[in-house]
């Protein structure tokens, strides 16, 4: 909380004492829990943009299983040129990653993003270094991730790594995507994690318009999810409605959400 306090603050003087260009958004995002009961999670995000161009940061609020106010994300950063910047904060990681806005994502390796983290970009190429705990030691990391992309044709291509310093694991990830026609993209994320049973694992999803629709597994069972969702924006207001279906337990798992930006 002091920590959440502290960056509200910040902001707050930064926005006041020079002429920065602030972004807000407020949403409310309905899932269904393990109990089958539907939830809803609330989340304030600010972000701000120095008018020098250079520095810039955000903050996202929201509410936990116990209705309480809760940290969820923020980072602090700064543009070295046009194409480079550096950013500190807990602001989840850069692997290659599927799914919709709740749904999806169900095989593909998915590395922890908890913690903070110093993330740089150059260019088409990212990397990030997460730290073990800041508060006991901040020259102590816990993983570091690698990824680039770059468009070849009407493809679009990308690759990225995981390596757990520890253990001195590596997760590896790939994408592909293209334009079949206008107005429909279809992708494809696959991975390799040694440390699972079956090691390979893939989603492919097709976009027309606002309507996206996917289908994933593993070398074990290579159909296990599909889902479907679609996501619509009016002026200021934006809202989504989507589902997964467990082809093996067949199990439904809905959600839906709306915000709100400024």
């Amino acid at each position: 909380m002091k920590k959440l306090v502290a960056l509200m603050i910040a902001l707050g003087f930064a926005t006041t004492a020079h002429s920065a260009d602030i972004t807000g958004k407020v949403s409310v995002d309905m899932t269904e829990n393990t109990a089958n009961d539907y939830i809803a999670t609330k989340k304030i995000e600010m972000g701000i943009a120095g008018d020098s161009g250079v520095g810039f940061g955000s903050i996202a609020i929201k509410t936990d299983a116990n209705d309480d106010v809760i940290l969820d994300k923020y980072h602090l950063g700064a543009n070295l040129s046009e194409t480079s910047s550096v950013q500190y904060g807990k602001q989840g990681d850069i692997f290659l990653d599927g799914g919709l806005e709740v749904v999806g994502n169900n095989k593909i390796a998915n590395p922890s993003d908890l913690g903070e983290s110093i993330i740089g970009k150059m260019g088409n190429f990212q990397a990030r270094a997460k730290f073990t705990d800041t508060g006991t030691d901040v020259t102590d990391f816990d993983t570091i991730q690698a990824t680039y992309s770059t468009t070849v044709s009407k493809f679009t291509l990308g690759a990225g790594v995981d390596h757990t310093i520890s253990t001195d694991d590596n997760i590896y990830a790939g994408t592909v995507a293209f334009d079949v026609a206008e107005g429909m993209t279809l992708s494809t994320v696959a991975t390799h994690d040694s440390s699972l049973a079956n090691e390979v694992a893939y989603e492919s999803m097709i976009k027309v318009g606002s309507l996206s629709a996917y289908v994933d597994g593993d070398e074990g069972d290579w159909s296990q999810n599909v889902g479907a969702g679609y996501k619509s924006t009016w002026k200021d207001l934006t809202w989504y409605v989507e589902a997964n279906y467990n082809l093996d337990s067949e199990e439904t798992t809905p959600a839906m959400g709306v915000s709100l930006s400024f």
